[in-house]
This record gives C-alpha cells, structure tokens and sequence, in this order.
C-alpha cells in the first residue's frame, strides 16, 4: 500500500492570491472586468464623517418695481384736463369743471368732492383726495375734526381758509408718478394760480411728486410756482400720521410757527 506524504501548508496569503488570478486573466487576454451591473466605484462617506454640501446660492430676486417703473410699463393714459387752452379762467368755472371733466377722475362723477372756500384766502389746506367719510363736503369727516382743532391753535379762523384736493374723487392707491407724467400737477398748479392762496399747508406728503419736489426736501420750508404767483409751501404728514403722534403734533407746530414768523 502506497502512501503519499501529505505537503506542508503554508498561510494563506490573499494579496498574493490576488496578484496571481490578475496575472492568470492577463496572460488569458483579458484586460478590464466588464459587468452588465452598474458598480459604484467611490465609496459613500461614513455617515459620522459625512459633511452636508452647501447649497447652491439662490439667485437674487429681483428689485421691487417703483412706482416709476410701474409707470414707464404701462400706458400713461390721455392727458389729465384735456387740452390746457381749454382749461377754466376763474375759481366759479373751475369747481364746475372740476366736477364734470371725464379725464380728472374714474368712475361716477357723484363721488367727486368739489373744492371750498373762496379766492385770497389767508391759508390753503392742500390734501392728496377726499376721505370715505366726506359725505358733507371736502374735510367734513374724522380728519375734518382734527382741521378745526388745528386752525384754532393756529389763529386761523375757517372763513380764512381755501380746502382743496389734487384729486377730485377717492383712488385706492394712486400712483402719483403716472399721475404726474399724465399732468395732475399742471392742474393742481393751475387750480392755486386761481385760488390765489396766501400760504399753502399739504396735509399728505405723497403729493409732492406732482411738484417734482425731492423726498429729503419734504420738510424744508417750499415754494410752488404756480403761474405768475410764488406761493409759500409747507408739507406735513397725513392726518393720520398727526392724530396718533404727539411728536409729529410737535414737530408741526414747530415748522408752523417758524414758517408764519
């Protein structure tokens, strides 16, 4: 009976075993491990060592459009008062004009609110529109409480005063610079030449883009060429703004009695 020694076994070593199948599959011709599955190649992090990639930046939105801008996209509209040769020669005719000419105004001609007082007046009270509640005339409602309280502080009695507004019936929203390019403040400036006011106090700043007045310039005492008439220009918050603000009450009567010095 024959008996074979059995080898000495030796460690397995499996980088070894792996450099000879490579060099068994090179000299057989075969270069490159093909498979019909999709193999990923880079190893995934280690979720503790994992690092989040930013995000990409948003792209800045863009700039809120002005109300100059929102003026220039869309149609100016015809001209506000028609043709100016057609324009009223006199305060009488004017409050009627202001009354009937379509293109002052939207909507019915019943929510117009026609100007009050009379020519030369000692003080003209300039607001931007009539409010909601002036169903009795210009300045009647809530914010006409607040103007007989003022004029009294001021010395000025209400037969001394000319109440008038740039617009003559309510608008939500005006777009004042559309409405200067469309000649409000042609109008408005005709409409005191007639009026013929000693001071002008515009309760309402907004308005003062239909004078091409600066917003830093606001609070500086002002001129409005109106004609052939200069007249004296003070701007002052909205009625609102003054009824809730002690300081604002202040800060007026201040501008107020430098002004009329």
């Amino acid at each position: 009976m024959m008996q074979y020694d059995t080898p000495e076994t030796r460690d397995f070593d499996g980088a070894e075993a792996l450099e000879g199948a490579i060099a068994w599959w090179r000299e057989a011709g075969v270069d490159f491990d093909y498979s019909e599955t999709p193999t990923q190649w880079l190893a995934e992090p280690e979720s503790d060592d994992a690092v989040a990639a930013p995000k990409p930046a948003a792209p800045p939105p863009p700039p809120p459009a002005t109300p100059l801008s929102r003026a220039l996209q869309q149609d100016a509209g015809p001209p506000i008062g028609g043709a100016r040769e057609n324009w009223p020669d006199s305060l009488e005719k004017f409050r009627e004009w202001w009354m009937t000419e379509p293109t002052l105004a939207e909507g019915s001609l019943e929510r117009r609110v026609p100007p009050r007082g009379v020519a030369g007046a000692k003080l003209c009270i300039l607001v931007p529109q009539p409010d909601p509640d002036d169903a009795e005339g210009l300045l009647t409602g809530g914010a006409g409480k607040l103007l007989t309280a003022m004029l009294q502080a001021m010395g000025v009695g209400a037969h001394q005063v000319y109440v008038a507004s740039t617009l003559p019936a309510p608008m939500a929203m005006p777009e004042w610079n559309s409405l200067a390019a469309r000649g409000l403040g042609d109008v408005t400036r005709h409409h005191l030449a007639l009026a013929a006011p000693e001071r002008v106090l515009a309760i309402g700043r907004a308005q003062l883009t239909l004078f091409d007045i600066a917003p830093e310039k606001v609070r500086d005492p002002l001129v409005l060429e109106c004609g052939d008439k200069t007249l004296p220009l003070l701007a002052a918050p909205d009625f609102s703004q003054i009824a809730r603000s002690a300081a604002r009450r202040a800060n007026l009567w201040h501008r107020w009695l430098e002004w009329t010095a």
